[in-house]
């Protein structure tokens, strides 16, 4: 009897598991593109916190109201959809494949800019060295030479006498 009421509840929890969707889908449910657009700015917001979190304190910024207005969203939208979503793990991970394309395709583009900037750092430092040597040079060069004398006024006496 045991083994009976054991197998049937293996087989019970085995279906109940098994089930298509462990949430019902929301009414309002966001879109893919919408969700990997929320999630992608809350990793920005997130690592604006890790670098410089006074600087967001200062600016009295409620950035979770912010984001919500920015995607015409709510929390309590937000909240069901990403329930959905994460108890859907197949869909969830596409979501984050997008929000990770996105992250990696800004990195590289920031990279390159900053690139771009060091090397025009580069050559302004490069360039202004090189004035300073050139500046040192002829400052050296002219301590050897004797230095061409000005002429004194020489004031004629009147020969009108």
């Amino acid at each position: 009897m045991k083994k009976y009421i054991a197998c049937l509840l293996i087989l019970v929890l085995t279906i109940a598991s098994c089930k298509n969707e462990a949430i019902p889908k929301p009414d309002d449910l966001l879109s893919k593109e919408t969700m990997a657009a929320i999630l992608y700015d809350i990793t920005l917001v997130n690592s604006i916190k890790g670098v410089n979190k006074s600087k967001l304190d200062d600016g009295f910024m409620h950035l979770d109201m912010y984001l919500y207005e920015k995607h015409k969203t709510d929390s309590l939208q937000f909240k069901s959809s990403n329930n959905y979503y994460a108890a859907n793990p197949e869909i969830y991970s596409e979501i984050y494949g997008i929000v990770q394309a996105r992250l990696t395709k800004e990195r590289k583009e920031v990279g390159e800019q900053l690139e771009i900037e060091q090397k025009r750092r580069d050559s302004i430092s490069e360039a202004k060295k090189q004035a300073r040597m050139k500046k040192i040079d002829t400052t050296l060069s002219n301590k050897g030479k004797p230095q061409k004398k000005k002429p004194q006024n020489v004031q004629k006496e009147n020969s009108d006498g």
